[in-house]
């Protein structure tokens, strides 16, 4: 009966189960994740080498998603777990500054896994709300006082990294452009800001061509940043009018 116990164990049946409480799923980027890991034992002793846990998302490849590992860090030390046994064990994941906002279509989550000796993985995932860092929701904050609407995000893969973009619709009538996208990198206190222009074509190009791109790419300051959205918004619309 032990041995098929431990076979069964082996594959998920009757093992260990791992289960992440998070204290609160809403989080800002550049806080942490913080929260408790219960593993509960099953009906055999098992050897638990590490509990891993990290943040993960999924980004748009060609015509499908696949899921990207923004962090990992082992939370637990191995350690013998008898059956019908429960350990707890209190953690703190920082959450990556590259980490995608929350928004439609976007799914971020903290993932948990276990290495035990001779068994699958009994993972655990808890799905997260990603909020803004202070200075994004600055900038955010100051393109909508221009008038401009957040449309859509895309999170994409690009050389090692994840990136999110943004893309945001102008205030009707204004500006003779159809969007704006931006993506924000944090740096020095501030951002770096990628910022593509999408503007209408006239004229005779007009005949070829719907739209024009054009990009560019500022540091804003956290000089900038702490004046407010006001000050950022001003700044905002100069680089905006110059790509235009």
């Amino acid at each position: 009966m032990g041995f098929l116990k431990r076979m069964m164990a082996a594959v998920g049946v009757g093992g260990a189960r791992v289960d992440a409480r998070v204290n609160s799923t809403s989080v800002r980027i550049g806080e942490a994740v913080s929260g408790v890991v219960v593993i509960q034992g099953g009906s055999v002793d098992q050897r638990i080498e590490r509990i891993n846990l990290g943040i993960a998302t999924r980004y748009r490849h060609e015509d499908s998603y696949l899921t990207h590992q923004l962090s990992k860090q082992p939370v637990v030390p191995g350690f013998d777990l008898r059956p019908g046994e429960t350990r707890e064990f209190p953690f703190s994941v920082p959450v990556p500054h590259n980490t995608p906002l929350s928004l439609p279509g976007t799914q971020v989550w903290l993932a948990t896994d276990a290495d035990i000796a001779g068994a699958a993985d009994p993972g655990d995932q808890d799905h997260l709300q990603i909020l803004p860092s202070r200075e994004q929701e600055t900038l955010i904050g100051a393109a909508q006082r221009l008038g401009f609407q957040l449309a859509s995000s895309e999170v994409e893969y690009h050389h090692g990294h994840i990136v999110q973009e943004l893309a945001f619709r102008p205030p009707y009538g204004q500006y003779r452009i159809s969007e704006i996208e931006m993506m924000m990198l944090p740096s020095g206190g501030g951002l770096d800001v990628m910022l593509e222009v999408d503007r209408r074509a006239t004229g005779m190009a007009a005949l070829f061509t719907s739209e024009f791109e054009q990009r560019g790419r500022w540091h804003l300051s956290a000089g900038t940043l702490a004046q407010g959205q006001d000050a950022v918004a001003r700044e905002l619309e100069a680089r905006i009018r110059a790509l235009m």
